[in-house]
């Protein structure tokens, strides 16, 4: 088993993959080569191995595409604190059901089951001791034994096992709280006497009275290096002791983790204290496999008999549409409205919509990219669908085919594609954008030329730079015996006065209309690099990615959305159902 910790990454792009450092907290980037393993940037810090929200045997995936920001997000990480007060005020299921068990019958399945021989009543070689003045006494050889284990003197240690006939009973006798030596060795300092141990077949998964394993001793106290050894000779570290607790549940910095060290021993519980926090948050990590595995514990979009148990209630006299199951209240307009939700699998959050082209319609949109109605447009275009025609044509407000794009089953299939599909004008250049940003240029440009105010704006800020570069280079005190404490002072007066006249310049009605061309130019440039990011971005597309989905409906759903589901499903090769649940 390897000790090297797995983190799951919480973003990446074309060519960068981000993840937070196990070591420092940090957010590290590196290389988005597979695989995943990479030595972080922090010092000391260490080798970590990065996981992709990504599913090879089920093919199910835990990732969305952020086409504003041209990347693709770890949706499990991207709620976690979101989620975190209602994650600590309740507890998964099948953890309450391991701590039952737990309790029930201590580490049930370890190796503890059967009666022990104890390392003090069972052993029977004798060592003879010389003491002062010639005296001699007897001792039990196993004893001394223990106490070098203790210490960490490993050759000592060593030349017992290799020589005493008591080796077996020395590695998994017990001390009458059930301990064995590595339990013991474990919490100590000495990972190369841990190591010893297993060599010699101590068993590395046998439990003590309470249920606690080597591997947690280790993890309660720190003993970073010792978990690693434990771990390569497959420590189980699902086992949960007679309170519950597994051995990552000690490594947390709890009140009840730090309590016990002191109660046990307060010297060592106040050993290089930041050290060992700093370890135990290693040592989490190291634990916390399972975790990863559990974030990664995908699931398929709702099945039939899961449909079942939801529908839409309809309230005339409120105006409201719930669905019934989690409950989600729509307020409308009218009653006749449709409501929707669409379903991913567990790891997505299900995303509600109802029918409608007004800017609150849902599902909401960020101001700076198209409605969701433009985006049902553009898929139609591509696919080749073509609206149904209204039965009034005053129902499509003036646009052929609106009344029946604005549908919630619609919009949130646009949805599902826009965050799980590469679109042809996400991999495309885009002409027009171009075409903008020249016009821009040429506006700008004519303003600095033709307007008096923006011309010697135009100059006046030209000369600041002029100026800021000679003073960079003048006001260098490497220059010793060349450096100029005048011709310092000159440049910034200087560059005072001009930026007084800046100032001044400022509220000017011309200079105000190119303060806002400029700006306005910032954003096209700004839209032009995040799309190029973007085509980049569709280039390394992940080999699998969301296929299906299921949406719910409050109304009957319309032929139109039939057929443009069908449609989409045919054309991206996608299993989008859709139901009518009321």
């Amino acid at each position: 088993m390897s000790s090297i910790p797995k983190i799951d990454v919480v973003y990446w792009t074309a060519s960068q993959i981000y993840v937070r450092c196990p070591y420092c907290e940090e957010i590290h980037h590196h290389g988005v080569a597979l695989p995943g393993r990479r030595c972080s940037h922090c010092f000391p810090g260490g080798m970590y191995e990065f996981i992709l929200p990504i599913d090879e045997c089920s093919k199910l995936v835990g990732y969305e595409i952020d086409k504003k920001r041209a990347r693709f997000t770890n949706v499990g990480l991207q709620s976690e604190q979101d989620e975190a007060s209602s994650y600590l005020g309740e507890e998964d299921g099948s953890d309450l059901t391991s701590q039952f068990r737990s309790k029930m019958s201590i580490s049930a399945g370890s190796t503890n089951s059967g009666p022990h021989l104890s390392l003090y009543k069972d052993a029977t070689e004798l060592e003879t001791y010389v003491i002062s003045d010639g005296e001699t006494f007897e001792q039990k050889r196993i004893l001394m034994s223990v106490s070098e284990c203790v210490e960490g003197r490993v050759n000592v240690v060593s030349h017992y096992l290799n020589t005493s006939p008591e080796k077996e009973l020395f590695l998994n006798g017990r001390f009458d709280d059930g301990d064995n030596t590595l339990i013991m060795v474990a919490a100590e300092k000495s990972c190369e006497m841990v190591s010893l141990l297993i060599q010699n077949g101590a068993d590395v998964n046998a439990v003590n009275n309470h249920g606690r394993t080597a591997l947690m001793g280790a993890a309660l106290w720190g003993r970073i290096e010792s978990v690693k050894v434990l771990l390569e000779a497959n420590a189980d570290k699902s086992l949960r002791d007679g309170e519950g607790r597994c051995a990552m549940d000690l490594a947390q910095p709890t009140r009840a983790n730090k309590k016990e060290r002191y109660q046990r021993s307060r010297l060592a519980a106040e050993d290089h204290v930041f050290e060992r926090d700093d370890d135990r948050r290693h040592i989490s990590l190291l634990l916390n496999d399972s975790e990863v595995k559990k974030k990664q514990r995908y699931t398929t979009p709702l099945s039939e008999s899961e449909r079942n148990k939801y529908g839409y209630k309809k309230d005339q006299s409120e105006m409201a549409i719930t669905l019934v199951g989690p409950l989600h209240r729509h307020s409308v307009p009218s009653i006749y409205k449709t409501a929707a939700v669409l379903d991913r699998g567990d790891q997505f959050t299900r995303i509600h919509a109802t029918s409608g082209w007004a800017e609150d319609a849902l599902p909401l949109n960020e101001k700076t990219r198209p409605t969701w109605v433009e985006h049902v447009y553009y898929i139609a275009s591509e696919i080749g669908h073509k609206f149904q025609a209204a039965s009034d044509s005053r129902m499509d407000q003036g646009t052929p085919g609106k009344f029946y794009a604005c549908h919630a089953e619609k919009k949130l299939i646009a949805y599902f594609i826009d965050r799980h599909l590469f679109l042809r004008h996400d991999k495309e250049p885009d002409s027009n954008l171009g075409y903008t940003i020249r016009d821009a240029e040429d506006s700008l440009e004519e303003m600095t030329t033709s307007k008096r105010s923006c011309k010697k704006m135009y100059d006046l800020e030209c000369e600041r730079k002029a100026l800021d570069h000679e003073l960079f280079n003048a006001d260098d005190r490497l220059l010793e015996d060349a450096y100029d404490a005048q011709e310092v002072q000159r440049l910034k007066n200087k560059i005072h006065a001009i930026e007084r006249e800046i100032s001044n310049l400022e509220t000017d009605v011309d200079v105000a209309t190119m303060r806002a061309q400029e700006r306005k130019l910032d954003n096209l440039w700004r839209r032009y690099k995040m799309h190029e990011e973007l085509r980049a971005l569709s280039a390394s597309e992940p080999s699998i990615n969301l296929k299906r989905a299921v949406i719910l409906c409050s109304s009957e759903i319309c032929r139109d959305c039939e057929k443009f589901k069908e449609r989409v499903n045919e054309f991206f090769g996608l299993g989008i159902e859709m139901e009518w649940r009321l």
